[in-house]
């Protein structure tokens, strides 16, 4: 699994790729969360469209980052889910408190 972090105007986007999460580098997205915070940003989308697999672990860490960023008094907002991806955050009841949008800009736009 990789995390890459790109501003899009004000707005954080991390996109992450390979499978997530089934081991420990599945914290490396709230760790990038929890430093985006510290730099005053508090309004994330993480990209899920080069996800193959979303497993329990990584279903934690966007719900901590999600957590995380609630208590800083922002928003997080996931984008590109494929649809196993959309399936099993349904499944987990997540999209009932993260939006997931079709793509990077609708999620941005939502802001």
């Amino acid at each position: 699994m990789k995390v890459r972090t790109k501003l899009h105007g004000e707005i954080p986007v991390l996109t992450v790729s390979g499978d997530m999460m089934n081991d420990a580098r599945s914290g490396e997205i709230h760790t990038s969360i929890k430093d985006l915070i510290k730099n005053n940003h508090n309004k994330v989308v993480i990209d899920l469209g080069k996800v193959a697999w979303l497993a329990s672990v990584g279903l934690g860490a966007i719900l901590a980052s999600y957590t995380s960023l609630k208590n800083a008094g922002g928003e997080l907002k996931l984008a590109r889910s494929a649809r196993k991806i959309r399936s099993v955050l349904i499944f987990a009841q997540l999209t009932k408190i993260i939006k997931d949008y079709d793509t990077v800009e609708q999620a941005i736009a939502s802001f």
